[in-house]
């Protein structure tokens, strides 16, 4: 058993140098990544999460998925452990589903005693099995949830845990997205007599992604904090030439990444590589393979660009670029989506001012309709402070609107018109037992209720006669 524990330190204290001090928390092989792709851009990659890759880094970009994806990454990490996942994605109409296999492999480890002399060699492996859902809500959010299982085996002895995943995605605009993602929120590791916690992980980040010379340049930064680790902001670029090639670069944790991928119909190759100035440098190399034909991807094509010219004539320049952008991811070479996408970025950045104000006014009249309407409706029901709030509320949509204006006069009058036919009974009825009192020669309380009645009605005509008189017989009787 001391074999074991030493040597389980050895390689703990290795992933703790690759990971810069994540030596707190167990279950480190959990943080390697998924994808070439996202490791050469410095794992800056929660808002630029896709594919399957995704039920990694934020199960939310699952939802981006079009086709049935699968993933392979081969990791030679620190000299000689490797590291390989696999990867799933599959669409279906109630969502993107995903799951994941990856497994550590530290190869044969001299084992030591507690006197410091070699002993046999042992093998440790940890393994991580995961799966996911992402969901997109609208055009601008999506959402997904991951649950995974975790094992770590040292010779003979294992530990095993299990933990949950959580990412959401929120689209600024057509070129600016935030992603956040919660990782690893689970039971803790017990090995041998020791528990540790998972490397509970958050991600915070932006994705920017632009055209330069025509190519497409995407840009990120991620926040990471992870337990038992210093929190880090990591940042990464890619640079994708005519669609085929990506160069990247990136940098983790201050550590500087690297990467190239290539990608041809439905297949994808990707390289990185990540220095590290005590353990030298490490080698991920991924494969992707996604599903959808030529064929499949030439329908969706020209159903985006049919989506983008109709976005356009109503005026709905937003959604027009996001359309004619989905085009070109396709194919960066379509003439029609590249001349429709400068059209809609031109009318929205105000070059078809005219029309966008039209557009937005139109917008406010309808919205300002819905208060009005259900003003009207209080107002049929007798419900006038209600009616008057909604009728208001339409105001601050569309000031001076003329039925509002109109509405809130009417429903003032009518509630005025109410109060007073409130007084008015309730007048009546003081008056009414003020005249009981009186026959009952009971002058006190009747004068209780006509001083209510003046109260409320100060002017009341029968109330000041009644009052005088009241005043005199009770003088009288006095005498």
């Amino acid at each position: 058993m001391k074999k074991i524990f030493i040597t389980g330190c050895a390689l703990l204290l290795l992933i703790d140098l690759a990971w810069a001090g994540a030596g707190t928390a167990g279950g480190q092989f959990l943080l390697l990544g998924g994808g070439a792709r996202a490791i050469a851009m410095g794992d800056a990659y929660v808002a630029l999460a896709e594919g399957s890759s995704a039920v990694f880094w934020n199960p939310a970009g699952l939802s981006r998925t079009e086709f049935t994806q699968i993933g392979y990454m081969y990791n030679q990490w620190f000299v000689d452990v490797k590291h390989q996942y696999l990867d799933l994605a599959y669409p279906t109409d109630n969502g993107v589903f995903g799951g994941s296999y990856s497994i550590l492999d530290s190869g044969n480890i001299q084992g030591y005693d507690s006197t410091g002399a070699p002993t046999s060699t042992i093998k440790a492996t940890d393994t991580g099995l995961a799966i996911a859902w992402g969901r997109r809500v609208n055009e601008r959010f999506a959402w997904g949830i991951g649950a995974k299982n975790i094992t770590e085996n040292l010779e003979n002895s294992s530990a095993v845990a299990t933990a949950l995943d959580a990412g959401l995605l929120y689209e600024f605009n057509p070129n600016l997205t935030f992603g956040l993602a919660v990782q690893n929120v689970g039971t803790p590791l017990k090995f041998i007599s020791e528990n540790t916690p998972l490397p509970q992980t958050y991600r915070l980040g932006l994705a920017s992604v632009n055209r330069l010379l025509e190519n497409k340049l995407s840009l990120a930064i991620d926040y990471v904090s992870s337990a038992g680790s210093t929190a880090s902001l990591n940042y990464g670029l890619e640079y994708l030439l005519s669609g085929l090639v990506a160069l990247r670069y990136g940098s983790a944790a201050g550590r500087m990444r690297a990467g190239v991928g290539i990608s041809s119909g439905n297949y994808g190759l990707d390289y990185a590589y990540v220095a590290h100035d005590d353990l030298g440098s490490a080698h991920q190399i991924s494969f992707s393979y996604s599903f959808g034909t030529r064929d499949d991807r030439q329908a969706i094509k020209l159903e985006y660009l049919a989506m983008a010219k109709a976005y356009y004539d109503k005026a709905r320049f937003s959604e027009a670029i996001v359309a004619a952008k989905n085009v070109l991811e396709l194919d960066p070479n379509d003439a029609d989506a590249r001349a429709l996408l400068t059209k809609a970025e031109n009318a929205l950045s105000g070059k078809a001012e005219g029309t966008v104000e039209k557009d937005i006014k139109a917008e406010k009249q309808e919205e300002a309709q819905v208060f009005i309407d259900n003003g009207n409706k209080f107002f049929a029901e007798k419900q006038y402070l209600e009616a008057i709030a909604e009728f208001n509320k339409a105001l601050k949509v569309v000031p001076s609107h003329p039925e509002a204006v109109k509405m809130i006069r009417e429903s003032q009058e009518a509630l005025e018109k109410e109060v007073a036919e409130q007084v008015k009974q309730e007048a009546a009825n003081h008056l009414g037992l003020a005249r009981k009192y009186i026959a009952e020669e009971n002058y006190t309380e009747a004068m209780k209720e006509v001083q209510e009645v003046l109260k409320i009605d100060p002017g009341n005509v029968q109330a000041l006669q009644l009052y005088k008189k009241l005043q005199n017989i009770m003088e009288l009787e006095k005498k």
